[in-house]
């Protein structure tokens, strides 16, 4: 395996978007923190340390050998399981609006579902580039990749976390995909994929009621109606960084899953373009880097965590701008959050190792 340096535009790429990041979650959180009787910066103080950890975890695996992950596919997925499981339980998971997601590290909170995601591309992986038959035969599908995806999603879904399910499902399944499942093999299980999605829509009123405001059919969303307020009133150019009215308390959330509302309101269509087209160019650049990639395992992990970037971006940005009902998603290396920054620079790291090893261009670093 040749071993040369990391590919710069991917990683400068990265780090603008992270660096922009922690501008808005500043400018989203000073008021909301300083009422709460916190200091304004306290978020975005936190903000910069969980970024500076998620470099440095990044740049730390970016020059482990990124096969040596191979040998610890089953021990993460075990961890993942065995962390959703132990969030459910009080007093040890931190229950937030009738959810348990979050587990009390005393300095921080620690989300399991996070590492979920990349545990279950890392299996999949794993177990595809190391037999490629598991994926041909009926019985060893099921068992080897249908019933682990099956209890992760089953066991997140408890929370509940519809929208980490998704993704959880979404990382995993692009594994499959990449790796040339058949559809004759997978339709089944992406036909009872939907009945449960559906079955869970319709088993909470909440989730139903959404998906009916976002139909037209009853009420309005206050949230979304205030994400668009924002989104149209920052016009071309946006109103200029801290100049944004949503932060006062009309936008719940607006640093976490609303983020890119305010990027909309204070720095206009033009600021919206820079970020998309950052996130792009990262999501671009990584499939090129997965298509070079010196082995199966290489192509697979890179191209499902491309993927589940990719899809992450879509959600978060298309329920702030109402084009597809409310739920929670982060944006990705941009809204506030410890665990979220961190897996996913984590997420970044063996990619990154993968790039020393092909040729992109000649700048690197």
């Amino acid at each position: 395996m040749k071993t040369g340096r990391i590919d710069r535009p991917f990683l400068i790429a990265l780090l603008i978007l992270a660096g922009i990041g922690v501008i808005m979650v500043f400018s989203a959180s000073m008021y909301s923190a300083t009422i709460s009787g916190e200091k304004g910066y306290t978020l975005f103080l936190k903000q910069l340390l969980f970024d500076f950890l998620g470099v440095l975890v990044m740049m730390v695996m970016s020059r482990i050998d990124y096969r040596t992950y191979k040998k610890y596919y089953i021990i993460a997925m075990v961890i993942a399981a065995f962390l959703l499981l132990i969030v459910l339980i009080p007093g040890i998971g931190v229950k937030v609006n009738d959810a348990r997601r979050w587990l009390d590290l005393k300095v921080t909170t620690f989300q399991p579902s996070e590492f979920a995601k990349v545990a279950g591309i890392l299996y999949f992986s794993t177990l595809i580039s190391r037999n490629r038959n598991v994926i041909r035969e009926p019985g060893p599908f099921f068992l080897y990749c249908m019933l682990p995806l099956g209890i992760i999603c089953a066991i997140t879904v408890v929370e509940p976390s519809l929208s980490a399910t998704m993704a959880i499902a979404i990382g995993m399944c692009g594994v499959l995909y990449f790796a040339g499942v058949r559809l004759k093999i997978f339709l089944p299980y992406i036909g009872v994929g939907l009945a449960a999605f559906v079955a869970l829509m319709i088993a909470e009123p909440w989730r139903l009621d959404r998906f009916n405001v976002f139909l037209g059919k009853s009420g309005y969303d206050y949230q979304i109606t205030q994400s668009l307020l924002a989104i149209g009133t920052g016009g071309f150019w946006g109103k200029g960084l801290g100049n944004g009215k949503q932060k006062y308390s009309f936008l719940p959330e607006l640093q976490n899953d609303f983020i890119f509302a305010n990027i909309a309101e204070e720095f206009g269509f033009i600021g919206c373009l820079i970020v998309l087209g950052l996130f792009a160019f990262v999501i671009w650049r990584g499939f090129k880097i997965a298509q070079k990639s010196p082995d199966t395992f290489g192509y697979l992990y890179t191209s499902s965590v491309m993927m589940l970037l990719a899809f992450q971006v879509l959600v978060n940005i298309g329920v702030a701008s109402a084009v597809i009902p409310v739920t929670g998603m982060a944006l990705p290396f941009m809204s506030a959050g410890g665990s979220s920054v961190i897996i996913l620079f984590a997420m970044m790291g063996p990619v990154l190792n993968i790039s020393r090893s092909v040729d992109l261009s000649r700048n690197r670093l």
